[in-house]
This record gives structure tokens, C-alpha cells and sequence, in this order.
């Protein structure tokens, strides 16, 4: 455990381990994406068809955010940190929001800092 003043903080793998998934199925079926546009990898992880974007063309009010950076802070937040701080807080507000992540950090699996190190 580390410490952040007086207060221990969980591994990111003590998290982890806490956490209840929810199957994908029912994620995907809460923001209306159909059967035909998913492709199961397992009951928690998915990709989705490109072709909800041509099924949703005309809903004016859809979104697609796209986080980038180069580098994290000083602390370690970065892009994932960022859009999933986004993602629940557009859910909080009553917003229908939902987050793909094309890759995790790479530096807690191999000792190493980005995926472009080697990883």
C-alpha cells in the first residue's frame, strides 16, 4: 500500500480485485445497441460495430470524445484516468455515456511506463 498523507490508498490491483463486473450484455443493451453490432470476446468484453455510427446518424445530439494526450501529469493521471473520470461524470448528470478503452497502461503489468515502451 502507499500512502497519501496519514490515509492508506488500495493497490490498483486491491481495486481491481473489489470490483463487481457487469456483464457486457446488459451494458450494451442499456444504451441500445443491438445484438448484431457486438462481438463477444467472453461474458465482461465486446467490440462494437462501426455501423452504429450509420444506425445513429441522425440523432443530433450524439457525441463521439476522443481523449489524446502526450504525457501524463506529475502524478500518473492520464488519458484513462481522464475518460473514465468523464464518462461517470457525464452519468451522473443523467447523461447516457460509454467508455472503449483501446489499451490499458502497460507500465503496472511490466514495470514499465507507456505502451510504446515495449510492452
Amino acid at each position: 500500500m502507499s500512502k497519501l498523507g496519514t490515509r492508506d490508498v488500495p493497490s490498483d490491483l486491491a481495486i481491481a480485485q473489489a470490483a463487481t463486473l457487469k456483464p457486457i450484455k446488459e451494458i450494451a443493451d442499456s444504451c441500445g445497441i443491438l445484438e448484431d453490432e457486438i462481438e463477444y470476446h467472453g461474458k465482461y468484453k465486446a467490440k462494437l460495430s462501426l455501423d452504429i455510427i450509420e444506425r445513429l446518424k441522425e440523432r443530433p445530439n450524439a457525441k463521439y470524445i476522443d481523449v489524446t494526450a502526450i504525457t501524463p501529469t506529475p502524478l500518473g493521471e492520464g488519458k484513462t484516468t481522464t475518460s473514465v473520470g468523464l464518462t461517470m461524470g457525464l452519468n451522473k448528470i443523467g447523461k447516457k455515456s460509454i467508455l472503449a478503452i483501446r489499451q490499458p497502461s502497460m507500465g503496472p503489468t511490466f514495470g514499465i511506463k507507456g505502451g510504446a515502451a515495449g510492452g
